[in-house]
């Protein structure tokens, strides 16, 4: 026994195997623990709840010798008073990880309940940098930076879906009984501007040129989207055995609004098709876990960086391809059809069920007034 210090503990010898102590003659219980690698630590013995047990203070030196005896102070008084830090330290022990409870949503709720959960995923893997704190510990003050961060990387619309996420990922925490609050409580989302972004005639001229230097999958990809204003995660998940090219339709199984409906195909859309190879059941396959695209930033970025496109998004195709239908004096009810939109603008207006040939003909009319040097199959007329 003696009195722990600064240098008793850096003297104190690794023993030739198992470990040693070396207590402290004031506080009852303290001790410095010297294992055979040399490594040291603080810990403190005593009976708790009638029973012995052994609580580990910290690593020498990551711990000082002076914080490992208040540290111990604070244990022996807690004790005293009724308390049993054995016990909180054991749950602090079993409580998840941020990482652990993202993977348990993903896999038990977004997996079973939401189409879009790699999305979930990807947003998801946006709080990496929490992935090994206890949940407990993320504050509204954490949270807060990430928003912060995450507005000035991608954006504010980006900073508020993840915002929202977190706020579900929490509550299913607190209804599996993980945590108690929620580290999202309070927070504001930042303020959305409504976004009318289109391409106009000369940057579908940009467009082009960039698109006839990409292979054929992101050629075809990119110029459907302009031409039949899917929106991206539909067409990204489209089947081949949902693909009629002899009636120029789509089957869209998971749409939006939760239900299957047919979309139209002009024809420049059935040739871009024609062009694909079907050596998967996906249209647009790749190696993600999915076995379809899923990831579009860096292409959509390559292609817009060649074009020199400034402040264009990938959903503005979609909206390229309902603005000029509808500056081409296309009605609302129409484009609308086109979009796969259920109601038109105004919450009193009825459902509107439009002939799948008025859209078709829209779109024939738009395809062949855009500016798209567009992909043809092997063999065809040039």
């Amino acid at each position: 026994m003696a009195h722990l210090t600064k240098v008793t503990v850096e003297a104190a010898k690794a023993p030739a195997s198992g470990q040693a102590f070396i207590r402290d003659d004031a506080i009852k219980g303290f001790a410095i623990r010297v294992i055979a690698s040399g490594a040291k630590s603080y810990i403190w013995e005593g009976r708790i709840g009638g029973r012995n047990r052994r609580i580990t203070l910290g690593r020498h030196p990551d711990l000082s010798c002076a914080q490992a005896r208040a540290a111990a102070l604070r244990l022996r008084a807690a004790v005293a008073s009724g308390g049993d830090p054995f016990a909180e330290r054991q749950k602090e022990k079993q409580e998840p990880t941020f990482g652990e409870l993202a993977r348990r949503y993903v896999e038990e709720h977004s997996k079973l309940h939401k189409r879009s959960w790699l999305r979930d995923q990807r947003r998801l893997g946006r709080c990496t940098a929490w992935n090994g704190w206890r949940i407990s510990t993320i504050t509204v003050a954490d949270t807060a930076k990430l928003q912060q961060r995450i507005a000035e990387e991608r954006g504010p619309v980006e900073a508020n879906r993840v915002l929202e996420l977190l706020r579900t990922v929490f509550n299913r925490a607190k209804r599996w009984g993980l945590c108690e609050t929620s580290p999202v409580l309070g927070l504001e989302r930042f303020k959305e501007r409504p976004r009318d972004r289109f391409l106009g005639d000369q940057e579908l001229v940009k467009l082009n040129d960039s698109l006839l230097q990409e292979g054929e999958l992101w050629r075809a990809y990119f110029a459907l989207l302009l031409l039949i204003g899917l929106r991206r995660s539909e067409l990204a998940s489209l089947r081949w055995q949902d693909v009629n090219l002899e009636s120029g339709t789509l089957r869209l199984e998971h749409t939006k609004s939760g239900e299957p409906r047919l979309a139209p195909l002009p024809r420049a859309a059935v040739e871009v098709l024609r062009t694909l190879p079907r050596d998967s059941e996906w249209v647009f396959s790749s190696r993600s876990k999915s076995g379809h695209v899923t990831e579009t930033h860096s292409a959509w970025s390559r292609v817009c960086q060649r074009a020199g496109l400034v402040d264009a998004r990938l959903h503005d195709l979609r909206r390229t391809c309902a603005s000029r239908l509808a500056m081409a004096g296309v009605g609302i009810p129409v484009v609308g059809a086109v979009l796969g939109h259920r109601r038109l603008s105004g919450a009193t207006e009825i459902y509107a069920r439009v002939n799948l040939d008025a859209a078709r003909a829209a779109l024939e009319a738009n395809a062949t007034s855009m500016p798209l040097t567009l992909p043809t199959p092997a063999g065809a007329a040039k």
